[in-house]
């Protein structure tokens, strides 16, 4: 058996740190779960509790008693929950370098079945967008879309510049209709 060595508390222990460290041990498992069930991922559930009870205190004053804690850390969780989802919308890890040590993941990742149902998705909407405008425009918007210049466009179909950029805003606002639709 061995004996875990007691350490007197530093000088400014006080009443508070030992109320946060009781509600840790106390419902720390419980907040993990509770997480765990609202679909996050496992290796993000620890790094939302630990923001949880450093939300707790910074607002300990907030906690009348310590009976109401677990219903006051269940709202600072799904609240730390909810930030954490919608900052996890628009964040995106960019990996430096992974091209140069392995060009052959790039590859692999290209031809994941995901990938290609994107893409088939995404040209299925691009033909379903180039039949619902007029010939008028699909004949300045194709080959804008190939790469070329808008002055190219223009002189190869025998129309003024001013028309072809004038086309191109056509599509662009009826691109944007059909996104909001």
């Amino acid at each position: 058996m061995t004996t875990i060595p007691l350490h007197p508390p530093p000088a400014n222990f006080t009443a508070s740190h030992a109320l946060l460290g009781r509600l840790y041990l106390e419902h720390r498992d419980f907040l993990r779960r509770l997480l765990l069930k609202q679909a996050f991922p496992s290796g993000d559930v620890d790094d939302v509790v630990q923001e949880v009870f450093v939300t707790a205190w910074r607002r300990l004053e907030c906690l009348v008693t310590p009976e109401q804690a677990r219903p006051w850390l269940v709202v600072i969780g799904l609240n730390r929950a909810s930030n954490y989802r919608k900052l996890a919308r628009h964040e995106r890890e960019v990996f430096t370098g992974l091209a140069e040590e392995c060009p052959e993941q790039e590859q692999d990742d290209a031809s994941s079945p995901d990938m290609l149902l994107q893409a088939t998705y995404g040209l299925f909407r691009l033909k379903r967008f180039l039949l619902k405008i007029g010939p008028r425009i699909r004949a300045v918007v194709v080959p804008y879309l190939e790469g070329r210049s808008i002055r190219e466009i223009a002189e190869a179909l025998g129309i003024k510049t001013k028309t072809a950029y004038a086309r191109i805003s056509l599509a662009r606002r009826h691109l944007q209709r059909l996104a909001l639709a």
